[in-house]
């Protein structure tokens, strides 16, 4: 029986999760769907329904010409609780510039810092690192 396209683009992710040393990987919407000789959006459709909170994933994307999709497995609890903690603090720097604390540039700012400075950490690294990293622009917002 041969298998559709979606089945071929959520076997070959999941292969690349299961190879990662983080059970996590970061792709490129485009070049995946030139590897499957396919539209981006079919890439999208994938992603969005097969790779769910509910089915033990997380995902993330950023769209433009430096954009990403990011997948990670979440099989246990340091896991789970690392991407709590980590969307707490999105979702506090993104209360802060609701507030006008901080303006649209800082708010991209501080979200990339952090992405960035997470990619080689483990996720018991990450829970502590998004736990400090509010507090310490809590504490700097107080100032």
């Amino acid at each position: 029986m041969k298998k559709s396209l979606a089945d071929r683009i959520e076997e070959y992710l999941k292969v690349l999760i299961a190879r990662s040393e983080e059970d996590k990987i970061e792709i490129q919407r485009a070049e995946l769907a030139e590897t499957f000789n396919c539209v981006p959006s079919q890439v999208t459709y994938v992603i969005s329904t097969r790779f769910t909170i509910e089915e033990g994933y997380f995902t993330e994307s950023r769209r433009g010409g430096k954009g990403f999709v990011r997948i990670v497995c979440m099989e246990d609890d340091k896991k789970r609780t690392a991407f709590a903690n980590q969307n707490d603090l999105l979702a506090y720097i993104d209360r802060l510039h609701e507030n006008r604390l901080i303006n649209e540039k800082e708010n991209r700012m501080l979200k990339h810092i952090i992405n960035y400075s997470i990619k080689n950490m483990s996720f018991d690294q990450q829970d502590k690192y998004f736990k400090n990293f509010k507090q310490g622009l809590s504490d700097f917002i107080k100032v």
